[in-house]
């Protein structure tokens, strides 16, 4: 069993964040798990019951500059330092090339999965512990997707502000770190995949090179060993983690 630290996930309430959350909570640690709907929470803590006070939900807008400052106020009262932040919270609302994406839309997606990582960040990470770690999400569609201008745009926003970062806060041994999923079984996803024909199904499974698309496990097992001293020599790394996804898109061109 490792030794109990505490972490910050962001999105922790469903899909991928609810997965890091539970992985962290096994391995004996504390967490502080942000989301924004008020059901969710209630359902979580009722989930997690057996962890008693290592599980932390909180209900906060990233959007929201006031919130994440009252959330701050929160961490100087009840944790001071923390051990390490993942920036999962993320959504995707206009599936469609530019002349069909709302302005809406786009500072939507921009304002959650870009400058809701920033300002989180920006707030929190006084709080880490030297020699900590911040995993930050993005998705394989920051290489360039069909019809998702405003999502792309925004988690390859997420490579560029992980290696400064990573530069930045180097010597104070704060670790950062970039995941890029594949499409990853979550019910967002099962969601779209139940609105694909099947040829048009079996043909986003195919560009896997697995040939399979994957489960939140598979993301919540590297952040975890990211957040973990055995990741203590990498910084600034951008990791794919997509079941091959990249490299048979690359093949394809």
């Amino acid at each position: 069993m490792s030794k109990k630290k505490i972490y910050i996930v962001t999105g922790g309430f469903s899909g991928i964040g609810l997965s890091i959350c539970e992985k962290l909570l096994r391995e004996n640690h504390i967490v502080i798990s942000i989301g924004k709907t008020p059901k969710k929470l209630l359902n979580l803590k009722e989930k997690f019951k057996i962890y008693k006070k290592k599980f932390d939900p909180i209900i906060c807008n990233l959007e929201n500059e006031n919130e994440i400052k009252e959330f701050k106020k929160y961490l100087n009262k009840k944790y001071l330092k923390i051990d390490g932040l993942v920036n999962n919270a993320g959504i995707n609302p206009s599936r469609n090339n530019i002349l069909r994406t709302s302005l809406n839309d786009w500072n939507k997606t921009l304002n959650v999965n870009l400058t809701g990582v920033f300002l989180i960040t920006k707030y929190i990470i006084s709080h880490l512990k030297n020699n900590s770690s911040i995993v930050n999400i993005s998705s394989v569609a920051a290489k360039g997707m069909k019809n998702r201008i405003s999502y792309s745009t925004s988690k390859a926003g997420l490579i560029g502000f992980t290696k400064s970062l990573a530069i930045d806060f180097a010597k104070r041994k704060i670790r950062v770190n970039c995941l890029l999923p594949g499409y990853v079984k979550t019910n967002l996803v099962k969601n779209y995949l139940g609105n694909l024909s099947v040829t048009e199904k079996n043909e986003l499974i195919e560009k896997h090179a697995l040939n399979k698309v994957g489960k939140p496990q598979d993301i919540s097992e590297i952040v975890n060993f990211l957040l973990s001293e055995k990741s203590r020599w990498m910084t600034g790394s951008i990791i794919n983690i997509d079941g091959g996804y990249l490299l048979n898109t690359q093949k394809l061109r």
